[in-house]
């Protein structure tokens, strides 16, 4: 339901061919892609294209394979790693329209995509969307903003933990703040338990706070693992 409802905001964006901000904040695993997957229909159906960016290339092969499955040779993949005849045939295929996906890592936000109506940036709290050296120094994220609003396209900025920047851009109206609470598998989130150190001074287990200490006892008394 919540994914229904993220998408239904997306879509109503991409109908008035305007520029629109969303940020996507949604738990591990509430199914984040599945709407940018939705979405890239949308965009494709109304014959504009879509553009994807990742954090990192590590992260650009299990996507692609995920988005390929859907969207099959409409996909331009653009990243460091590729060989510049690679990287030039991709590019020229964006240009000339025989593609009309772009995924890849931050550079891929100057990527040639005709009649661009999405993009989405996946994980956009990562600290390697910023370009350090050499320049020229620019912010994925931000760079992908600023395009969307020169295209008129709906960007989405999807996130598990949103960078501050994001938040306090949601919270004073520069985008539409998108919640996927819950996992589509009924799945439960582990249970978080911060402990503050300085009230466990005199209950201690060596250097463990006695609560630890418990629950370890207790992990390893039924012959589970523990990780400290």
């Amino acid at each position: 339901e919540e994914q229904q409802v993220a998408f239904e905001e997306i879509a109503a964006n991409l109908d008035v061919d305007e520029f629109g901000n969303h940020l996507l904040y949604g738990v591990t695993g509430s199914g984040k892609t599945e709407v940018y997957i939705h979405a890239l229909k949308k965009a494709l159906e109304q014959g504009k294209g879509g553009l994807v960016l990742v954090p990192e290339i590590g992260l650009t092969p299990q996507i692609v394979r995920r988005f390929h499955m859907i969207f099959g040779d409409d996909i331009a993949v653009l990243h460091s790693r590729l060989t510049n005849r690679e990287r030039y045939d991709a590019w020229r295929a964006l240009q000339k329209g025989d593609k009309r996906i772009a995924i890849g890592a931050r550079s891929a936000v100057f990527a040639p995509v005709q009649n661009l109506g999405l993009i989405v940036v996946d994980e956009e709290h990562d600290s390697s969307y910023k370009q350090e050296s050499p320049a020229p120094r620019y912010h994925g994220r931000d760079a992908a903003i600023v395009r969307g609003k020169l295209n008129d396209a709906t960007v989405i900025l999807g996130s598990a933990t949103p960078s501050m920047v994001s938040l306090y851009g949601a919270r004073k109206g520069k985008s539409k703040y998108l919640t996927l609470s819950s996992r589509p598998s009924g799945s439960t989130l582990p249970k978080v338990k911060v402990l503050d150190m300085k009230q466990y001074k005199s209950a201690m287990k060596g250097p463990i706070a006695i609560p630890i200490y418990e629950a370890i006892q207790k992990a390893v008394s039924k012959d589970e693992q523990a990780i400290l």
